[in-house]
């Protein structure tokens, strides 16, 4: 009977835990859901893609970096200036922002898929693209794939040569599997999605200044984290088990369009030093370094960032 009694409290507990995450989510997502209001839906066969369009002229895509809370949100300093010139779209990838999050492993292909798809279907013709960090990989191989797509490429310190080109093994897998689990993987998720780690990893990986982290910022990366519920874990476990990695290497010598690299020169996440890889190999490459930056140059020099874009792109 004892035996019986203590499982019975053990299914009661983990409910009543599973109920209070899903309060906890919806909870902590209220407020982002009033920091952005939700424009255009593109119905991809994997889900709903949340993006904004705004400006007149040739079309650029945007897309944000990746890592818990990563959304559209951090293009709200450049699309301004640069919609003055060009027809800009701004996109949340599945998994990110106001995009639905299916509980399926997210890798770097289907974000492949999803930038094709999406210029082909909802800009319907060749595009300028700038991506962050990791996306600039995904970018970097769709443009390699469909060259006929892009006219441009802008790419923000990114991965993919040495650094996260290694692919899932044994140990990685595991991690991810942990990490979906409802209750540890939930426990886990709640810890990286907490105000205070997301307050202490914008503050020493992604900004330099302090000044550049206020209390908007922080409720865009926490309300994202939290908006998809518990099933936002899935992409976070994919991104730690290394499936979201890819080796751009090829892809790279095969690209014909003009390339521009930017780089924060305080950049810890992807050092600055790994310029050199990009640039060796493809030495038409065009490359900025900003002084005053961590991993976000296009959000702490804005108007450095939005000149070199211009001029970049309407040559």
């Amino acid at each position: 009977m004892k035996k019986k009694n203590f499982w019975i409290k053990l299914i009661l507990a983990g409910s009543a835990l599973g109920i209070m995450n899903r309060m906890f989510f919806k909870l902590a997502s209220y407020k982002y859901k009033r920091i952005q209001k939700k424009y255009k839906t593109y119905s991809w066969k994997l889900g709903n893609i949340h993006y904004r369009v705004e400006g007149k002229g040739q079309p650029i895509l945007l897309i944000h970096g990746i890592g818990n809370g990563a959304s559209s949100y951090e293009w709200r300093k450049n699309i301004p200036l640069l919609s003055k010139n060009f027809r800009v779209y701004s996109v949340d990838l599945l998994g990110f922002g106001y995009s639905s999050r299916p509980k399926i492993t997210y890798t770097a292909y289907l974000y492949v898929q999803l930038i094709q798809d999406f210029i082909k279907n909802v800009i319907k013709e060749p595009a300028f693209v700038i991506a962050n960090s990791q996306s600039a990989s995904f970018a970097v191989m769709s443009c390699a794939m469909s060259p006929g797509l892009f006219k441009k490429l802008i790419l923000i310190s990114p991965t993919g040569i040495e650094k996260q080109s290694t692919y899932p093994d044994q140990k990685t897998k595991m991690l991810k599997r942990i990490i979906e689990t409802p209750i540890i993987g939930t426990a886990f998720y709640q810890i990286l999605a907490s105000k205070p780690y997301t307050y202490y990893f914008l503050k020493n990986k992604l900004y330099k200044s302090g000044h550049s982290i206020n209390a908007s910022l922080i409720d865009a990366y926490y309300g994202s984290a939290h908006l998809g519920g518990p099933s936002s874990r899935y992409l976070l476990a994919s991104f730690l088990g290394e499936y979201l990695n890819v080796n751009v290497r090829e892809a790279l010598n095969k690209i014909t369009c003009p390339i521009c690299i930017v780089w924060g020169r305080e950049n810890e996440l992807v050092p600055v030093t790994l310029l050199n890889e990009w640039t060796l190999m493809k030495p038409s490459i065009t490359s900025y370094v900003f002084n005053k930056s961590k991993a976000m140059p296009h959000e702490e020099e804005p108007l450095y960032f939005n000149e070199v874009c211009k001029n970049f792109l309407m040559k």
